[in-house]
């Protein structure tokens, strides 16, 4: 009986022994990409140029954005929104007016422009006409 028992004892440390190592490996490799992963991206803090896609301030700052449907101007970007976690959430829009009176600054949600290229300059298009983002409330600075 206890020969028995050492038998059956034997039998399952021989069958469970390579799953037990296994499993170590996998939990070691496991550790060691995602270890691999940090220090990828631990190594990314600095770009050699913006990525495909990308916008740099100035190719928005002093835009014209333009009403979708007519293509009519409707304001021209003055100023960025960035939210406390780094991205871009709104833009400030000066509607001009006429040599500098009657216009206002108002600001419009980033999700709502749609960027394109035209005649190699960079143009914004929304779905608000000049009249209705006239009447928008007014965008102060704190």
């Amino acid at each position: 009986m206890k020969l028995t028992r050492q038998l059956t004892a034997l039998s399952l440390a021989i069958a469970i022994a390579p799953a037990l190592a296994m499993s170590t490996t996998a939990f070691a490799d496991d550790r060691s990409s995602k270890r691999a992963d940090t220090e990828q991206r631990a190594g990314e803090h600095f770009m050699s140029r913006k990525p495909a896609g990308a916008l740099y301030a100035e190719d928005v700052i002093g835009t014209t954005v333009k009403h979708r449907q007519s293509g009519d101007d409707v304001g021209d970007i003055q100023d960025l929104i960035i939210s406390d976690k780094g991205r871009v959430v709104a833009v400030v829009v000066s509607t001009g007016g006429f040599l500098g009176l009657g216009g206002q600054d108002v600001s419009l949600a980033w999700d709502r422009l749609n960027h394109a290229i035209e005649d190699d300059e960079s143009v914004f298009y929304v779905n608000i006409n000049k009249e209705t983002l006239k009447k928008a409330p007014e965008y102060k600075r704190d």
